[in-house]
């Protein structure tokens, strides 16, 4: 059968497919233009029973991001054990997260706890989503830790953050993995734990977290320093070996020599644009009487003096601060 036939108001019609049990129809509509239409679709092949498995694993290879969440959220509402060893490899190894949370969610649902096994590893996951979905996977599957390790990593990714604080250094190596977190709310909130369950060993992390890329990570290991055994008085010292960032001198000096002003927009100067809208101005009355070409020809000279200007106040600002 084919979509085209199951229509109701220029949309597929969801029920009649569904009636129809016609799943490879279904599984075409997963990647729908229409969101609602995705979801209607999962939902119905959710519906299908065992009969749909097969075919929904094998479009887990599929190259559509939706049409894999959707077989995802259907294998999971199917629940057949059949699905866990496909679903535990995509929770391994796909590159996007919302599979890997979908995936996660889908075997704590098929309540098989084989699936234990797979969901344990992936705590330890980069993506607090994909991690908060183990969790309660494992939690769904009554999954309980081995070790303090284990149960420290559970608790992050629940965010339990005062039942890890209770842990002490059983937290320790897993507040330490975690440091790498995109967000940089949970590295402060995980130096901050570290300092206050072990200082020696929260010292050497605290150190690095001083050169985080983020300002607001940066300044809570500063107060958590005294916590972590670091000296107010090297604190300078620390946070002057991070790596710096901020407006690129070279782009800046480039655009104030090809449009004086936008260099220094670029830069922070409100004044930038005016500077230049006085410059175009400029060279637009210039082109009535020269041309198109010739008052850039004159002005690239003294556009280069303000672009050399430009590269050296970029420059001696960064040093300043350090």
């Amino acid at each position: 059968m084919t979509v085209g036939r199951f229509l109701a108001r220029g949309k597929p019609d969801i029920r009649a497919l569904t009636q129809a049990r016609d799943i490879r129809a279904l599984i075409m509509l997963l990647d729908h233009g229409d969101f609602d239409v995705q979801w209607h679709a999962a939902r119905a092949l959710g519906t299908m029973g065992t009969d749909a498995t097969l075919p929904l694993i094998h479009v887990l290879g599929h190259p559509g991001i939706n049409t894999r969440l959707g077989a995802i959220e259907a294998l999971g509402a199917i629940r057949d054990p059949r699905a866990i060893e496909a679903l535990a490899t995509l929770l391994a190894s796909d590159e996007t997260s919302e599979h890997r949370w979908a995936a996660a969610l889908a075997l704590g649902e098929i309540g098989d706890k084989n699936s234990i096994r797979y969901l344990i590893p992936t705590l330890r996951d980069e993506d607090r989503y994909v991690r908060y979905g183990a969790a309660k996977a494992l939690e769904q599957l009554g999954w309980e830790p081995d070790t303090a390790a284990e149960k420290a990593y559970f608790l992050l990714a629940m965010q339990d953050w005062d039942s890890i604080k209770k842990l002490g250094r059983g937290a320790v190596e897993p507040l330490i993995h975690h440091l790498q977190d995109k967000n940089p709310a949970l590295r402060e909130k995980m130096i901050d734990l570290l300092g206050d369950i072990s200082r020696v060993q929260a010292r050497n992390v605290c150190e690095r977290v001083l050169r985080d890329p983020d300002e607001g990570v940066r300044w809570r290991a500063v107060l958590a320093s005294q916590k972590c055994g670091i000296p107010i008085t090297h604190l300078p010292r620390e946070l002057s070996g991070r790596k710096k960032s901020g407006p690129s001198a070279i782009g800046s000096a480039v655009l104030n020599f090809f449009f004086l002003g936008l260099g220094y927009n670029y830069i922070g100067r409100w004044w930038g644009f005016l500077v230049f809208m006085s410059y175009m101005t400029l060279i637009t009355l210039a082109q009535l009487d020269l041309g198109p070409l010739m008052p850039f020809l004159i002005a690239y000279p003294v556009t280069a003096v303000f672009a050399t200007q430009t590269y050296f106040m970029v420059k001696r600002e960064a040093e300043m601060a350090g």
